[in-house]
C-alpha cells in the first residue's frame, strides 16, 4: 500500500543492532523504507553505540531525534534511562557532524518524554534548542 501511494516509511532505531536492521532493509528491497534515527534509543535498550550505528545506516536515514539516554546498569535486564539532551551519553557534537558526513539536511527533531512534567519539558526543550544552536555554530 505504501509502494503503491509513494510513501515512505520510516522504521525507528533502537531496538535491533545496525547490522541486523541494515541487513533487513536489505533483505527486504523496498524504495520507500527508511530510517528513522534515535541515537538515545540505542543506549536505552543497549543495542550499540549511535554513532557508529550512524555511519552503518546512513543511507537510509530520512528522520532523526535528538535525545539523550544512559546506559542500563544491568544490560540486557533492565533498560537505560532517558535524560535531558546534553545529559546522557549522546555525544551531539559528533552525532551533528555524522549527520553531515552522510547528508542528512533535515529537520532535528526534538524528543523528550516527560509529558507527565509540562514544565520541565518545556524547560528541558528549550535547553535542548540552545545547545544544538550552540553546537552547530561551533561545527560551521
Amino acid at each position: 500500500y505504501a509502494k503503491k501511494n509513494g510513501q515512505a516509511i520510516h522504521l525507528e532505531t533502537g531496538q535491533e543492532p545496525a547490522d541486523v536492521l541494515l541487513a533487513f532493509l536489505q533483505d527486504v528491497e523496498r524504495d520507500n523504507l527508511f530510517i528513522n534515527f534515535d541515537p538515545a534509543n540505542m543506549i536505552l535498550y543497549g543495542c550499540g553505540e549511535p554513532i557508529p550505528a550512524l555511519k552503518t545506516l546512513g543511507k537510509y536515514v530520512r528522520s532523526i531525534h535528538c535525545k539523550d539516554a544512559t546506559w542500563s546498569d544491568q544490560p540486557g535486564k533492565t533498560w537505560g534511562a532517558e535524560v535531558a539532551l546534553g545529559k546522557g551519553a549522546v555525544d551531539f557534537a559528533a552525532y551533528l557532524r555524522t549527520l553531515n558526513e552522510i547528508g542528512y539536511t533535515g529537520p532535528l527533531t526534538i524528543e523528550r518524554e516527560i509529558p507527565q512534567e509540562p514544565v520541565r519539558q518545556k524547560a528541558e526543550i528549550a535547553a535542548a534548542i540552545e545547545t544544538l544552536e550552540s553546537l552547530k555554530r561551533e561545527l560551521a
